[in-house]
């Protein structure tokens, strides 16, 4: 998956990932999507909610939620506090995805597995040219 960078009052490359990530997936699972970005702090549906994207769809009982994914940078990832976050995040049942820069899906994963936090995917991210792409 690929896409130019050139987003209006996009800065950093975590919310130039998470805004491409949801518009990617909002196609691919034909569901609402939210973000959580330095442009745009309303969660979803619950004030808790901090995942960075949360796919989610409307029911006749309320907003139900399909899927998260967290992305992070190198700098998010040496911080102590983001394994702390993605506890807080999960939620039973919903699937749950990572998105980290290229080289460092190991390191990501040995982090979540001492934590106990299960992710349905780790996918890795690259520029190249000013296009990101999924890898």
């Amino acid at each position: 998956m690929t896409t130019t960078l050139r987003e209006q009052g996009i800065e950093s490359i975590h919310d130039q990932v998470v805004s491409l990530v949801a518009q990617r997936w909002a196609k691919a699972f034909h569901c609402k999507v939210t973000i959580h970005t330095g442009l745009e702090q309303n969660p979803w549906a619950d004030p808790n909610q901090q995942c960075d994207i949360v796919g989610w769809y409307v029911t006749s009982g309320g907003n139900t939620m399909e899927w998260m994914a967290e992305v992070e940078t190198e700098d998010s990832l040496a911080d102590s506090q983001t394994v702390a976050n993605w506890r807080r995040a999960v939620a039973r049942g919903v699937p749950f995805y990572l998105l980290v820069p290229r080289g460092t899906r190991e390191a990501a994963q040995k982090l979540a597995q001492d934590a106990s936090v299960m992710f349905s995917c780790v996918y890795e991210y690259t520029f190249m040219n000013d296009i990101c792409h999924i890898l």
